[in-house]
């Protein structure tokens, strides 16, 4: 979710116009640019990597195929979109002064759409772990066309605001509609997940659960932990973000010049995209059977790749065998095509 406008970047030397300019309205230096693009790379190549061994251990594993994770697999995909589109569109605007319209406008719709949707999955995630752990029969007889329509909502609702953004600018202002995402899709989100966390640990300690083996408590209890640290990094990543929107946005320059710092922006921008990057590696961690499917995917990756490699080599020695018979044959003189006369057949 970004509403920060691009400008030509500054460096010690001057550029000639030829050459590429970076942005900065702030005065970007060169070096942390470079820096920054650096670490935003490694973030999309974890995000893409990470997020796709979750959504591949969710489809080859049938195992893993619980209605808690039909979210945190579509989690998996915006997180994925983030690394794919969001931070090579930011890279592309920080390194060469992308200042047409069109692309500000698509690559601010894509900033505030991974940023709801992330905010959406984990809102509907934390209510599902509520419910499975308060009302544990109510859970498993719920319709699966339930789940169908939250998983629905959380995709169309990110796409609405993300597609009226620029509408919302230029009708209720920059002030008022930066206000609005930071109550309706962060704070009110936030309270509901820290509400709903709060009831999942007064339930489990009051044992409200007589009909559930020990094994499923303490499988409910660790998803439900996985997820509060997944929240807890959201809150660690996106708050500082969100805060330094609104002083930006409603104090100025002038009463606030450290909101302004090119360096605290890069930073911020860095710590809201990691987060893409962070959720796998808490399922690794806290979710055996993801680290399992994991470990079980990247060996097959592997050993296809070692295939591919040893297919690789062994038509390259065959060829090179091939070609180096051709060589060392001595050339066979053809057979003269002789006729023989009629007493010699007779």
């Amino acid at each position: 979710m970004s509403n920060y406008t691009s400008a030509p970047l500054t460096t010690r030397s001057n550029t000639s116009k030829a050459s590429m300019a970076l942005i900065g309205s702030y005065g970007y230096n060169y070096v942390d640019v470079v820096v920054s693009c650096i670490f935003y790379v490694f973030i999309a190549v974890m995000a893409i990597f990470g997020n796709a061994l979750v959504t591949g251990s969710f489809i080859r594993h049938r195992r893993l195929r619980t209605f808690t994770n039909y979210f945190v697999v579509s989690l998996s995909v915006a997180d994925m979109l983030v690394g794919l589109i969001s931070v090579p569109m930011w890279m592309l605007n920080l390194l060469y002064s992308v200042g047409d319209q069109v692309f500000q406008n698509i690559f601010r719709s894509m900033d505030i759409f991974a940023g709801v949707a992330s905010i959406l999955h984990l809102m509907v995630i934390s209510l599902e772990r509520y419910y499975a752990v308060a009302f544990p029969v109510r859970h498993r007889n719920t319709n699966a066309n339930t789940y169908i329509i939250l998983l629905v909502l959380v995709w169309v609702v990110p796409a609405l605001v993300a597609a009226t953004t620029k509408y919302s600018i230029e009708n209720l202002g920059k002030k008022e509609n930066i206000l609005f995402l930071f109550v309706v899709f962060f704070m009110f989100p936030l309270l509901l997940i820290l509400f709903t966390y709060a009831g999942i640990w007064v339930a489990a300690r009051k044992r409200i659960q007589p009909m559930l083996t020990s094994r499923s408590k303490k499988s409910d209890m660790r998803i439900a932990v996985t997820i509060a640290l997944v929240v807890g990094f959201f809150i660690i990543a996106w708050l500082p973000f969100f805060v330094v929107q609104l002083v930006v946005v409603y104090c100025g320059p002038r009463s606030c010049p450290q909101a302004f710092d090119p360096r605290l922006l890069l930073f911020l921008k860095f710590m809201h995209y990691s987060n893409s990057a962070v959720n796998p590696v808490i399922y690794a961690v806290k979710i055996p059977e993801f680290r399992r499917a994991f470990r079980q995917l990247v060996a097959i990756c592997l050993c296809c790749l070692k295939k591919l490699q040893a297919r690789e080599e062994l038509e390259l020695f065959s060829a090179t065998d091939m070609r180096g018979s051709v060589e060392k044959s001595p050339a066979v003189s053809p057979k003269p095509n002789t006729k023989l006369s009629v007493n010699e057949k007779s």
